[in-house]
């Protein structure tokens, strides 16, 4: 659990007292890495704001006389890209792309507060087997860096020894039948620096060919290959030793048998036969 049980530092944790607390180093989150981010520039009182503001993200950008695009990319480049770190799954070619910077996701009690922010991205290292507007078209969170083949991400941060996961994310995993088989009447793609609704039957039209390579490419295995991703990241990185997935309250609708964030969050840990840690920073516990 992510920002629910009050802990100080140094003791157990009052759900788990069985299990010995890990102390974070000290630090203000936030100020190191939005408020006096020296990175961001101009864009720190912007991203500032998307932390406290619930206006949606559509209505910022207009009120910014801002394209979607160009807001979410300032929420999501916050950092130099390191170079691609090159990985085969099931004999297809993959890249992961680090950055030691934050993400749109760092909204909400999910991400950490502790630590050095991670954002890894996933590339298909062989792009032209899909066309780019497919992969383009699931991107409406402007997540892709400017690169072809853009699969999906993962987020969170390090501290010592280990990398600890908040999320992983695939809108061309998850939306996939919506954009390309014909589920339900049409859904928001991105169209150059913008997200629009298009009808059904125009992106199947467009990519349902395509379905079959995205299947045995990807969209089967979306979570084994960013898990690949995370580990040959992790694996150029000497001082890390350990992954951990970050455990949180679930949405009702999130924790029923079978949803996607069920599988991440709960079905994983528990495949992997898991050990619990507990982390506290700031007077949470972060399991």
């Amino acid at each position: 659990m992510t920002g629910t049980v009050p802990a100080s530092a140094g003791t157990r944790c009052a759900a788990h007292p069985d299990t010995d607390a890990v102390v974070a180093a000290p630090g203000d989150f936030y100020r190191r890495w939005v408020t006096d981010n020296p990175l961001l520039g101009e864009r720190r009182a912007l991203l500032a704001r998307w932390l406290d503001d619930p206006t949606p993200r559509e209505e910022i950008a207009e009120a910014l006389g801002l394209p979607l695009g160009a807001l979410l990319r300032a929420f999501n480049d916050t950092a130099p890209l390191d170079a691609p770190v090159p990985f085969r799954y099931r004999g297809v070619r993959f890249a992961v792309t680090g950055m030691a910077g934050v993400c749109d996701d760092i909204v909400g009690d999910r991400f950490p507060r502790f630590g050095t922010p991670v954002t890894l991205r996933c590339h298909l290292a062989e792009p032209n087997l899909l066309p780019q507007a497919m992969f383009e078209a699931a991107d409406w969170n402007f997540m892709d860096a400017d690169r072809p083949g853009f699969l999906g991400y993962a987020y969170g941060v390090r501290e010592g020894d280990t990398l600890y996961l908040a999320g992983m994310q695939s809108d061309l995993a998850a939306r996939y039948s919506y954009l390309f088989q014909g589920r339900g009447e049409g859904t928001d793609v991105r169209i150059g620096d913008e997200v629009a609704f298009q009808p059904t039957e125009e992106l199947v039209a467009r990519f349902g060919d395509y379905v079959p390579v995205l299947r045995r490419t990807f969209q089967r295995y979306w979570i084994d290959v960013l898990l690949g991703a995370v580990a040959a990241w992790a694996a150029t990185e000497p001082a890390l030793r350990t992954l951990g997935l970050l455990w949180f309250d679930l949405e009702p609708q999130e924790d029923a048998h079978g949803h996607l964030v069920n599988r991440v969050y709960r079905q994983l840990p528990q495949r992997l036969a898991a050990d619990v840690r507990h982390v506290h920073a700031d007077g949470r516990c972060h399991s």
